[in-house]
This record gives structure tokens, C-alpha cells and sequence, in this order.
């Protein structure tokens, strides 16, 4: 049934069908970590000290954590 389903709407092998709140979840933690990742490398520019060093990494960590636990899986039913 999937593979009909699939091939009635043009749909290869290789598609997947995900939920849009997930993906747009996973994109907005994704945004945060780029974010995070410049102020970072901004932050770290010239000679910053250990705590800011600590600081860094903390804000860094805490912007990586959700896109290192999201996990988006394929839609197991299809709704049209």
C-alpha cells in the first residue's frame, strides 16, 4: 500500500514523508547552533580569558544539545 501510495504521488525510493512540525523544529535548533557557533567563534577572537572560555562553551553546548537529540522520523501512515 505504501509503495502505491508513494508512486501516486511521485514519490521515488529515496522520499520520505516527515511531519512539518518536526522538520521545522529541527531547522529552528539547527539555526540556533550556526547562531551559536559564530558567537562563539566571535567570542573566542584576540585572548579571552578561562572563564570566558567556559562561558563560550557552555553557550555553545547548550545551542548543540537539541540538534544532538532531535530525531525526525518518516511518517509511518499517509494522509493525503
Amino acid at each position: 500500500m505504501a509503495r502505491k501510495f508513494a508512486a501516486a504521488h511521485g514519490l521515488g525510493d529515496d522520499d520520505v514523508i516527515v511531519d512539518r512540525i518536526q522538520l521545522e523544529e529541527l531547522q529552528d535548533a539547527i539555526y540556533c547552533l550556526q547562531a551559536a557557533i559564530e558567537d562563539v567563534d566571535n567570542d573566542l577572537k584576540g585572548k579571552p580569558s578561562a572563564a570566558e572560555v567556559r562561558t563560550a562553551i557552555g553557550w555553545l553546548l547548550d545551542n548543540a544539545r537539541p540538534v544532538a537529540t532531535a530525531r525526525i522520523e518518516p511518517r509511518a501512515d499517509a494522509r493525503t
